[in-house]
């Protein structure tokens, strides 16, 4: 490691110990960096966690998310640096199989109910029109067609991937009575399969059977006594998410049924799987897609592992974190990650960005909630007031004497002070950090750690008992 590679780890280690000496406790409380524009959010704040991190915690895995193009060269840059270059999976078009049904299918202990609400959850990111009302039919009706399919797909014997599913789904009756017809009967790929199921009869048990009614009352009864106009909504919605991965070369990395890494590769081989479909490149419906539909297959898999088995801490990293949101269960995964030994790390514009990712036209109860899950925040130079207004409200009050003047017509005056509540740090003062620039490499900063008031060093200012720090990160 050069002097200048390991200035910027020590600048980080000592950052994070200053509130942490186990250094990962600090990022298991989740870690949450707010930027505009050229603030040093990605080249100076996110290089020296992402370097400090590999270099401090070898046994450190997890999975790396990207939104634009050029995040895969730094963090090869950064593995480097940390001499972890065999631990990084880069996941793009030329390079690994992932199939998302079929691993959380054969890993997640064959649950219909895990398949249904990782479908579900994908179809309402996918979602992009529908009104409010609409919500509770159409998540109900993505969940019946979801529920049915992969309960006959099961008891069929046949294998459970999303473009079977897809099969089934367009082969329903598209009115009440027509699975009655030998027309449909006789070219619906539904009706083949659950004949299969019906002729071994005896080999099922009596809830496979139960199973087996429920799912035909599903598909044949309830399904086309729908209203077509929300049915067909409904279909179109669901054909709009599967089709992406009905065509190459998205068939072929995502329906193989195969995967040639897995989220156990991260919690027992120290791994990093980097998700190297950057919105830029690929569009970004689609990257934005493969992101989230990664990142919810690893978060289950961290939640639901056996830390007696696998203690080793696992790292999620999301810069650009407003295209990544998935509203109610980025919630949940921040409030319950930590037993799990998950670290978080986060990263975004400002918090307007988060509130619209959560359906949120101002910053409301779900932003607040979500950003309140991560402990320590690092501010940067910020134009967007209601960020500004967020931070300052968030570092705090104190009581000052705050002094005044007044003056009369016939010169006379009086000077005086009073108590009064105000910010520790205004506003406007995180408008006015330094951001990095072509003569100045250092972004100036405002730290505020949860809870705990830090110890400033070499590194860092802090005035005397403030609860936030003032730290300059370097992109060199």
């Amino acid at each position: 490691m050069t002097k200048k590679e390991l200035d910027l780890f020590k600048t980080v280690v000592l950052l994070l110990s200053a509130v942490d000496p186990l250094f990962m406790g600090t990022l298991f409380t989740g870690l949450c960096v707010i930027s505009g524009p050229g603030g040093g959010k990605t080249s100076c704040v996110g290089k020296s966690l992402a370097v400090g991190m590999l270099c401090k915690a070898h046994e450190l895995g997890g999975l790396i998310l990207t939104a634009k193009a050029e995040e895969t060269e730094n963090w090869k840059r950064y593995f480097k640096m940390a001499g972890r270059e065999n631990d990084l999976i880069i996941f793009n078009a030329r390079n690994g199989l992932f199939d998302p049904i079929w691993y959380e299918w054969n890993h997640g202990g064959k649950s219909i109910e895990g398949i249904v609400e990782l479908i579900s959850t994908l179809a309402s990111l996918a979602k992009q029109e529908g009104t409010n009302h609409e919500g509770p039919f159409w998540i109900r009706g993505v969940e019946l067609l979801v529920r049915c399919s992969v309960t006959i797909l099961d008891l069929g014997e046949m294998p459970v991937t999303l473009a079977n599913i897809d099969r089934v789904i367009r082969s329903l009756p598209t009115y009440v009575g027509e699975a009655d017809e030998k027309a449909w009967q006789s070219s619906s790929f539904c009706y083949e399969l659950i004949e299969r199921i019906r002729n071994r009869k005896d080999s099922l048990t009596e809830d496979q059977w139960s199973d087996l009614e429920e799912a035909t009352k599903g598909l044949f009864e309830k399904w086309p006594s729908f209203d077509e106009r929300p049915r067909s909504s409904l279909e179109m919605t669901w054909s709009g998410m599967a089709s992406r991965f009905m065509f190459s070369p998205y068939n072929r990395i995502f329906c193989s049924g195969q995967c040639t890494f897995t989220p156990e590769m991260t919690m027992f081989d120290h791994k990093f799987v980097l998700i190297d479909w950057p919105m830029l490149a690929v569009g970004q419906a689609t990257g934005q897609f493969i992101n989230v539909c990664l990142k919810l297959i690893f978060q289950r898999a961290w939640l639901r592992r056996n830390l007696a088995e696998s203690p080793n801490p696992v790292l999620l990293w999301q810069d650009e974190f407003q295209y990544f949101v998935v509203p109610k269960f980025d919630n949940f995964f921040a409030e319950t990650c930590r037993g799990s030994r998950v670290a978080t790390v986060v990263m975004t514009q400002n918090i307007l960005a988060i509130s619209e990712a959560l359906g949120e036209s101002t910053p409301g109860s779900k932003t607040k909630s979500l950003l309140g899950n991560f402990a320590t925040k690092i501010f940067l130079q910020q134009n967007e007031t209601d960020t500004n207004q967020y931070a300052a409200d968030l570092i705090g009050k104190e009581w000052k004497y705050i002094e005044n003047f007044s003056g009369g017509d016939r010169g006379g005056s009086t000077a005086g002070a009073g108590l009064q509540l105000v910010h520790i740090l205004r506003p406007e003062e995180f408008a006015r950090l330094t951001p990095p620039s072509a003569e100045n490499p250092l972004a100036e900063s405002i730290c505020h750690l949860s809870g705990k008031i830090p110890n400033a060093s070499h590194t860092s200012e802090r005035p005397e008992g403030a609860p936030y720090l003032r730290v300059f990160f370097s992109r060199e």
